[in-house]
């Protein structure tokens, strides 16, 4: 009698490579979902930028020192999924990082910005690959948008050495001194991002000048 079938180290084998191929499929799927997010917080930001620079100027006098956010929202510039109507109209980018449109004018100066911050932003204090491209993703998208905004910060800690590293100036703030978003190369963005992701002081900070 002729016996039909496989042998046990023939399945063992066919096993092990369904599982490489699983293991395969899986990683590209997962950058794949990452770079589709990269592209949704791209999307995301810019509509949020646009808005901003749209109506900076009429918060300038009457809304100083507050939480813009709810007032973005109830003019509809905010896309539908960043928004969390049960959390106090907080809105969130694909990556889950909470963003915050605020007026601020500190003590006596007479500067009045209008900033969008990227609050607790945990992917920015994490020291991973992945942070590092969400952070290169942030500023990249700023640069796009520079001759629309006044300046982005990527470390806090205000007015101190350490900040300054971290301004980027957009083009009407742009001068001699100052470290401009437009001539930002990829191999600098990657630099500041590098020496700014990983700290619990990691910040992403864009501000639009109304004073």
């Amino acid at each position: 009698m002729r016996e039909n079938g496989r042998s046990m180290v023939e399945m063992l084998g066919v096993l092990a490579i369904i599982g490489v191929l699983s293991v395969g499929a899986m990683n590209g799927y997962s950058k794949a979902i990452f770079k589709y997010k990269l592209n949704k917080q791209a999307e995301q930001m810019n509509t949020v930028i646009n808005a901003v620079a749209k109506y900076a100027h009429s918060f300038s006098t009457d809304f100083r020192n507050q939480n813009l956010t709810s007032y973005f929202i109830k003019l509809d510039e905010i896309p539908t999924e960043m928004i969390r109507m049960n959390v106090s109209a907080e809105i969130y980018d694909t990556f889950e990082i909470k963003w915050s449109i605020y007026s601020l004018q500190d003590g006596n100066s007479v500067e009045q910005t209008i900033n969008l911050a990227f609050a607790d932003a945990s992917s920015l204090t994490k020291n991973t690959s992945q942070s590092l491209e969400i952070c290169r993703n942030l500023i990249v998208t700023a640069k796009e948008n520079s001759g629309n905004i006044y300046y982005i910060s990527t470390l806090s800690g205000y007015q101190t050495e350490e900040e300054q590293k971290g301004v980027l100036y957009g083009d009407n703030a742009c001068s001699s001194g100052r470290v401009c978003l437009k001539n930002m190369t990829l191999e600098q963005i990657y630099d500041i991002c590098t020496k700014h992701i990983g700290t619990q002081s990691a910040e992403f900070k864009i501000a639009w000048r109304v004073k």
